[in-house]
């Protein structure tokens, strides 16, 4: 049982390292802002792509409702490739925004960084 529970401890520790990994790619590149102030505490990364046709637009009801249509535009053109996924969803007065969770130990740094040039690639003409 105290194997299982190392094992477990270190399963959660890789996940919570490669969710920091991603947090700390992201939260000063452009065209990336995230959600919530702060590293993570969990597995769950929330951050906005803003492709380049809106980082110029000012803060406003046309910039929310045309980010609102990015991360969902970008995930259908993830599954129609077939490179990858990463949910998104809203949450109260925020639109929808990519929600990150890491989960599987087997994720590389590679892997992160792939998402996120795979992101800028599919969104860079939205």
């Amino acid at each position: 049982m105290v194997d299982g529970t190392i094992g477990f401890e270190k399963h959660i520790d890789r996940c919570l390292e490669l969710s920091e990994y991603l947090y700390h790619k992201i939260e000063n590149r452009e065209g990336y802002e995230m959600v919530f102030q702060g590293e993570p505490q969990h597995t769950n990364v929330c951050f906005w792509y803003i492709p380049p046709s809106l980082r110029l637009l000012p803060d406003g009801e046309e910039k929310r409702q045309r980010l609102h249509k990015v991360a969902p535009k970008i995930k259908a053109m993830m599954m129609e490739c077939g490179t990858t996924m990463v949910g998104y969803q809203p949450q109260g007065d925020k639109v929808n925004f990519f929600r990150m969770v890491v989960s599987n130990p087997a994720v590389t740094r590679s892997d992160i960084d792939f998402l996120i040039n795979e992101i800028e690639r599919l969104g860079q003409d939205l």
